[in-house]
């Protein structure tokens, strides 16, 4: 399905006034990177690119490092010190069937497919999101054991079809108040510890 998904995703062509220019930087990425024409990392930020930072922002794994951080960072919240903790190499994982069902239809979901994602603070108010990707044939081709990836050579001009490639996403988010009462409602009265499903 993800296959089929991105075939149908490059030979699309949107009409939405606002979706337009962010959907053809993203298709014309991605059909160079099947051609071997691609760089080596590229970098979509949430001013740029609003369209698949928003999307990201409720995928399935992303919640649960959200719930990861607010949980980590719970007690500097109970005691009022608001000394934020980073969160770094979050993993992502796809889990391929169980990923297929949780993207449903979204698209960048899909192509993503697993990730790694870091949580920085930027002050005690905010903090940044940045999810980490390599496109690869062996992701494309769902970890098939006999697919070998490509690692990018700089001392080329032209890669071969597919050679890995990096996304680097990035948004920011208010910390908020009302998820920090989430996770000690759910440890206080129903028993819930962390487990990342529960945001």
């Amino acid at each position: 399905m993800r296959l089929f998904l991105l075939f149908i995703f490059l030979s699309l062509e949107i009409k939405a006034y606002s979706q337009e220019n962010e959907f053809k930087i993203i298709r014309q990425n991605l059909k160079n990177w099947m051609l071997g024409k691609s760089d080596s990392i590229y970098f979509f930020k949430q001013n740029q690119f609003p369209i698949i930072t928003n999307s990201l922002k409720d995928a399935y794994q992303v919640k649960r490092a959200r719930e990861f951080w607010y949980n980590k960072n719970l007690n500097s919240f109970q005691t009022g010190n608001q000394n934020w903790q980073n969160v770094t190499d979050f993993s992502g994982r796809f889990q391929t069937f169980k990923g297929v069902l949780r993207a449903k239809f979204d698209i960048y979901e899909q192509i993503l497919g697993g990730f790694t994602i870091h949580i920085q603070t930027i002050n005690k108010d905010s903090i940044k999101f940045i999810v980490y990707d390599i496109k690869s044939k062996w992701s494309l081709f769902y970890h098939l054991p006999f697919i070998e990836n490509t690692t990018f050579n700089n001392k080329k001009t032209k890669q071969k079809p597919m050679t890995n490639m990096i996304w680097w996403i990035e948004w920011t988010e208010s910390i908020k108040t009302s998820l920090f009462y989430q996770r000690q409602f759910n440890e206080i009265f129903i028993k819930k510890k962390y487990s990342g499903h529960n945001f």
